[in-house]
């Protein structure tokens, strides 16, 4: 069955979109509203690393089962469900009291919203040609980009007008929206549509546990996965929590600037989602492999991240909000892994071999963005902050697990055109 572009776009691109906006949004409000934690329950920076990182380690736990439903129930029955899910959490979250509540209720997010990215890709594996996945995934990063950016200023002003609690509950009703949209809207795909049992042969779990762990067993997948891992899981652990408390404690910015630079970053990961989506789909015409501009993003996304050690010593003094910025538009860049991995990858495949790699990246996240608060922890608190030495110290060594994949990415031969036939 042929459906129009347009339609695709509309009736199934930005459902799941939305869906993904929506996990965005769950996955940096702490940035936000960690001060408040902070003075409500009495975390520290050690025990806020772990609550935000639940996110994470529930998120990924889930990305294998997720996949094989993925593939044998199609993304939007799995989508709705998991969408109600993270909207219990929300509300849970907002009623908690003690950091054992919040736990809970951030590792119920993290499941609920587990599916989001891996629906749309799915969806898009489905609907659209292989060519136009890299395209089609920048702009699902994108819109969650976008969600990111609701996630600071938009929910400063809303924490302010409302509280914390009640803008959690305002999140949870966008969740549950979405999955009725998804619901009243996205069509089902041939291949999943139960009147038509024999348009896709029964496939077992055993059989679809051996296939991920076959997948697993290829040097290549490792290969290339490994390319990006770490600074993916860095992105997400310093875009997700630790670019606020750097910017109030480093940067010593008032709290209501704190949130704009980090509006105007999220922003840049917008911008940066949609660029690298462009500038790949351009130079693939040319020839030039996906992966290089992948890892010659990331490069600079290394060098970003260098720059943030000496923010008040460098001999240009680069302004705090160009730092966030930088780091965030070039930290998209390692995103196009997921596309390189699922063109290579049969279309029936792509939602084991997309949460196969980001069960990886997901618990890349919640280690490094636990361990970014123990090292910062070792440091005494002064009203609530902590010295610059405790962020340098921390996203020193967050860079330097980084550089091996950014190694291993020249052993792919960057330089080197694809082939013509390509």
């Amino acid at each position: 069955m042929t459906r129009p572009l347009a339609g695709v776009l509309l009736s199934v691109l930005l459902p799941f979109a939305l869906a993904h906006f929506v996990s965005y949004l769950y996955r940096n409000v702490n940035t936000v509203v960690y001060p408040d934690l902070v003075r409500d329950i009495g975390l520290d920076a050690n025990t806020l690393g772990l609550l935000t990182g639940a996110y994470f380690i529930a998120f990924a736990l889930a990305q294998l089962p997720v996949g094989m439903a993925l593939d044998r129930f199609g993304p939007r029955r799995v989508q709705m469900p998991m969408l109600a899910v993270a909207a219990l959490g929300g509300v849970l979250f907002a009623q908690a009291q003690s950091l054992e509540g919040l736990l809970a209720a951030r590792a119920l997010i993290g499941l609920g919203v587990s599916a989001s990215l891996m629906s749309a890709i799915k969806a898009c594996a489905l609907w659209l040609p292989p060519e136009r996945l890299p395209m089609s995934t920048a702009v699902l990063l994108a819109v969650g980009g976008l969600g990111a950016m609701a996630a600071t200023a938009p929910m400063q002003w809303a924490t302010d007008a409302v509280g914390w609690r009640m803008a959690f509950w305002g999140i949870a009703t966008c969740a549950a929206a979405v999955a009725l949209l998804i619901f009243a809207r996205v069509p089902e795909h041939p291949t999943h549509q139960t009147h038509h049992p024999a348009s896709q042969p029964a496939i077992g779990l055993a059989a679809m546990v051996t296939s991920v762990g076959q997948l697993y067993a290829q040097p290549l997948f490792w290969r290339t996965a490994l390319c990006t891992l770490f600074s993916n899981g860095a992105y997400m652990a310093v875009q997700g929590l630790w670019m606020g408390p750097w910017l109030r404690d480093v940067g010593n910015l008032p709290r209501a600037e704190v949130a704009q630079v980090l509006f105007w970053s999220t922003a840049a990961m917008v911008a940066g989602s949609l660029s690298f989506g462009a500038l790949t789909d351009w130079l693939a015409r040319h020839r030039v492999r996906p992966i290089t501009v992948c890892g010659g993003g990331l490069a600079v996304f290394l060098l970003c991240q260098l720059l943030m050690l000496w923010p008040t010593s460098l001999p240009f003094h680069a302004p705090f909000w160009v730092l966030a910025v930088a780091f965030s538009f070039f930290g998209t860049a390692g995103a196009m892994n997921y596309a390189i991995l699922a063109q290579g990858m049969p279309a029936a495949l792509t939602g084991r071999v997309s949460t196969s790699f980001n069960l990886l990246i997901f618990l890349a996240a919640f280690g490094l963005q636990w361990g970014l608060g123990a090292v910062i922890n070792l440091w005494p608190s002064a009203n609530g902050g902590y010295p610059e030495a405790a962020y340098q110290t921390a996203l020193a060594v967050c860079l330097a697990v980084q550089v091996p994949g950014l190694l291993l990415w020249l052993g792919f031969r960057p330089w080197r055109r694809a082939s013509a036939a390509a």
